[in-house]
């Protein structure tokens, strides 16, 4: 016994159609009819003009039966089918045919299509045929009813009326390849009778036998063409004639027209040879849209962009129970299906419509650049994600998983805290363009830190007093003492012991130099025997790195080692032979007979050129510190041109960055291209290094002593401090850095690191403050940075309304990230200008869909009318359980307030006129 269920007419509705089925089945075969009904608008084979086996000429159906007619239909895949007759169908042919197909177990629609031969024929003096195509609910009785009452331009041998139906032609002795009619006169009959766009469209066909498609230089043929081609809707044709009809130039005012390839067939082996892929519901209401979206809804090959392109998208969302932990609102328990091009959602306040996107947030929260969303913490939430392509693998996002993914979304309320901050929106422009935040050369930044902290070392070192208060690390001190202690030898000195005490005193020194070597020479060993062990460690490190292929050893100074150890040896046994020399001076006092108190002189000798050979060495370290000092000093200066080239850098690269994305990507198809050009058309880009004076000497004056900079009756406090240190702007700044003579103090222009010097301005610490203040990246970066400047047709973003910030801020989102994941945008009408909306957007979402998933929350019918929605979600708030319906644009009807078109028109605002308008263009 067959068992089969029929295809849904409408959302929820499903007939059993024996008793026997089984309930697994059924209720499997009713989810996948609900999911397809709620799923909206997707691509499918139809095949508008295909003759069955009850055609009434040419009929090459030999030995076929209507059940195997239906049973090739399924097997070709095609969900809508146009069965065509000459001038009237066989009796019943319709039901016939949709009710083999229901038994087949067929997914097919049938819509009825009568062909007529007009009577005008082409310039090869062939008859010209049009068709009329009959929406489902027009049964084939109504059909040839109304054309039994049409008069056909053929009359009788007597001159007597002919009439269009079997019967009349029967009784005339003509069959239907002998009759023709005028175009006119079938038009007004069925105009009169039926509604145009509801219950029947007129289609012609441009080429093959009754084609028309004129040559230019037959002036009539052109006439005849413009006519039929003024009056039709849709159009049977081939593929290249696709350009042609979709063309607005061919006439004034012409409207672009899908064009469909059929296969005409009146064989069983020809049905399946020729197909069009349409994207749309298979119906008659289907039908209907592709008239309003002819170039994106039809495609009369294989190999066009939404079956080639892979892209992820989100399959499908389950949601239910509470929405937010301290709330009583709840998801009521549901599974929606997602469209993979533009899904609209729509709703009147208050029902939820935001939530299912704020959901899908907080559950992936992948989003660069995205805040101000509702964090919701749905009780059971899962998000599938199908990979991309036909069959592309999928993954799900549940309460079980901690995967997240990342995906362009743009929450409500978004794009206006951007715009409002100019900041912000530099900085999410830089990370838009790829351009993420490099610190300064960590080396030179080390460099830098190790050089202030010398420095500083160094003053503290010069700073240095005795007790009394003298500076003691300064040549004067030190040659003083060597002064001193000099007078002091020269009293203990006479001719009889003078050259005893010159030997004595030169050995004396000589052992004080000795034991200062060893004691530095030790000081060195100890400091290079730490080094390589830490510097051992750093490379036992980088050997346990994966990528270390080779294995560095380690470090190995043994032959420092020794040297030092030698050189220490030898100055040893050098002091030994001086002490011993010494010794033998003291014993040639006594032989000589100077009667002195030996020891205590020697002593005192021995003192006082201790203290000559301290001072000596002191003045050698003043100087070496001195010179490494100045080496601070000019290399602090060096490092801050480095830091000048880094923040140029910095700015080259967002001229770069914007450069590039302008450029031409091989990657990309050519309409890829020309949509990312066209959405940077008004836009404009560059890097801008901002000096922010205000912030540089509102930092300034937190190092310095105020005091010296009070403010007074002709001049604030900061304009005394702008006064003397003149840097008004970024050039200025680093001439200060480089130690040029800026700083006006009285009149005389002094360096800065003229101006450390000066105590009394500066509070204790200040000093250094102020340095690590001006030559610190951490500190500098605060108030010189780069900025990404822009303007948007033309005009800079002082002059741009936040509307036109929040335009130019999506145009460059979707520029800068175009293919690939999916967009989520939470009602784009709020920030936006509605000129944009209307003639950017919506083209710009029609394009961008067929390379990325587009899903939106809207009120504004626009985006939902003329951007072609495929599927649209209708939010529902029933005391406080949110629940969602779903389907295609052209589901329902407006006069009985059911489907997707009602819900549109009641809810969105203009959404009649949206529709009202779009029908009125192409004369429906």
């Amino acid at each position: 016994m067959d068992q089969y269920i029929r295809p849904p007419e409408a959302v929820g509705s499903w007939c059993i159609h024996n008793a026997d089925v089984a309930t697994d089945e059924y209720q499997n075969k009713k989810h996948q009819y609900r999911d397809r009904a709620m799923i909206g608008s997707l691509w499918n084979k139809w095949d508008l003009h295909l003759h069955s086996p009850l055609t009434n000429l040419n009929n090459n159906y030999k030995n076929i039966s209507i059940d195997d007619f239906a049973a090739k239909i399924k097997e070709e895949n095609l969900s809508l089918i146009g069965v065509t007759n000459y001038f009237y169908f066989k009796e019943n042919e319709l039901e016939l045919i949709r009710e083999s197909l229901l038994r087949a177990g067929a997914q097919t629609a049938v819509l009825g299509n009568i062909e007529l031969r007009i009577n005008q024929p082409n310039k090869d003096g062939e008859w010209i045929n049009i068709h009329l195509i009959f929406a489902e609910h027009i049964k084939t009785k109504t059909i040839n009813d109304l054309l039994s009452k049409l008069s056909v331009t053929n009359t009788t041998i007597d001159g007597k009326a002919i009439w269009c139906s079997e019967e009349s032609f029967a009784s005339s002795r003509l069959d239907a390849g002998q009759i023709v009619v005028d175009p006119q006169t079938v038009i007004q009959h069925f105009e009169s009778n039926l509604a145009v766009g509801k219950d029947f469209i007129i289609a012609m066909c441009p080429n093959g036998y009754g084609g028309f498609q004129p040559n230019r230089n037959e002036g009539r043929s052109v006439a005849v063409a413009l006519e039929i081609d003024k009056f039709s809707k849709i159009i049977f044709g081939r593929p290249k004639d696709r350009d042609f009809f979709l063309s607005t130039t061919r006439f004034e005012n012409a409207p672009a027209k899908p064009v469909f390839t059929c296969s005409d067939a009146h064989a069983i082996d020809q049905v399946g040879e020729k197909y069009t892929w349409v994207k749309a519901k298979p119906n008659f209401q289907g039908l209907r849209q592709t008239i309003f979206e002819p170039a994106d809804r039809v495609q009369q090959t294989d190999d066009f962009t939404d079956r080639t392109f892979i892209k992820p998208y989100f399959s499908k969302i389950s949601m239910q129970g509470k929405i937010f932990e301290d709330g009583e609102i709840s998801f009521s328990e549901q599974t929606i299906p997602l469209n993979q091009n533009m899904v609209a959602i729509i709703g009147g306040r208050g029902t939820g419509k935001s939530l299912l996107l704020d959901a899908i947030f907080s559950r992936l929260d992948n989003c660069q650049g995205t805040d101000r969303v509702r964090n919701v913490k749905v009780e059971k939430l899962s998000i599938t994600l199908n990979q991309g392509g036909f069959g592309g693998g999928e993954i799900e996002f549940d309460d079980l998983s901690e995967d997240s993914y990342s995906y362009l979304h743009v929450s409500q309320g978004n794009i206006h805290s951007f715009s409002k901050d100019p900041a912000a929106l530099s900085d999410e422009i830089k990370r838009m363009l790829g351009i993420r935040f490099v610190p300064y050369d960590p080396i030179a930044s080390q460099e830098l830190t190790q050089n202030l902290g010398g420095y500083r070392t160094f003053v503290e070192y010069w700073k240095a007093k005795d007790p009394t208060g003298a500076q003691i690390n300064t040549p004067r001190y030190q040659n003083d003492i060597i002064e001193k202690n000099t007078q002091l030898i020269s009293t203990l000195t006479n001719p009889q012991n003078h050259a005893l005490i010159e030997r004595y005193q030169a050995n004396s020194s000589t052992i004080n130099e000795k034991r200062a070597f060893t004691g530095r020479s030790l000081e060195i060993l100890s400091e290079i025997t730490r080094s390589i062990a830490q510097l051992n460690l750093r490379v036992s490190e980088y050997n346990g790195f994966r990528d270390s292929l080779k294995k560095i050893p380690h470090i190995v100074v043994d032959e420092v080692i020794q040297g030092i150890n030698l050189n220490n040896g030898e100055a040893d046994a050098h002091i030994l032979e001086l002490e011993r020399d010494n010794k033998s001076i003291r014993a040639e006092f006594a032989n000589q007979g100077i009667n002195q108190d030996i020891s205590s002189l020697l002593n005192k000798i021995a003192d006082y050129q201790f203290a000559i050979d301290q001072a000596k060495n002191k003045i050698t370290e003043i100087d070496s510190k001195t010179t490494e000092y100045r080496s601070y000093v000019a290399r602090r200066g060096e490092l801050a041109g480095k830091y000048n080239s880094y923040v140029e850098s910095t700015r080259l690269e967002i001229d770069s960055a914007f450069g590039l994305l302008q450029q031409h990507n091989s990657v990309w198809n050519e309409e890829q291209n020309n949509l990312v050009q066209h959405i940077l058309k008004d836009i404009n880009i560059i890097g801008r290094t901002i000096f922010d004076t205000a912030s540089f000497y509102s930092g300034l004056e937190r190092c310095i002593n105020r005091g010296k900079f009070r403010s007074s009756g002709d001049q604030t406090s900061q304009e005394k401090l702008i006064s003397t240190f003149c840097v008004n702007n970024k050039e200025d700044f680093f001439r200060l850095l480089s130690g040029q003579k800026i700083i006006n103090i009285e009149g005389t222009l002094t360096s800065a690191e003229e101006f450390f010097w000066k105590d009394e301005f500066f509070n204790q610490g200040g000093r250094y403050e102020l340095i690590n203040y001006l030559f610190s990246p951490n500190s500098i970066k605060e108030y010189l940075y780069v900025n990404a400047d822009f303007t948007y047709k033309g005009k800079p973003v002082s002059k741009l309304s936040v509307g036109q910030r929040g335009t130019f801020y999506v145009c460059l989102k979707l520029a800068t990230d175009p293919f690939g994941s999916p967009f989520i945008f939470d009602q784009p009408e709020d920030d936006l200008d509605n000129e944009f909306i209307v003639n950017q957007l919506v083209p710009l979402f029609n394009t961008i869909k067929k390379y990325r998933q587009v899903i939106i929350v809207t009120h504004n019918a626009n985006l939902v009318v003329n951007s072609d929605a495929e599927q649209v979600i209708v939010a529902d708030n029933d005391g406080d359980l949110i629940s969602y319906s779903a389907g295609a644009l052209e589901d329902g009807d407006v006069r009985t307030g059911l489907g997707v078109r009602s819900k549109i028109c009641s809810i969105l605002e203009g959404g009649h006129i949206a529709f009202e308008k779009r029908e009125q263009k192409y004369g429906i």
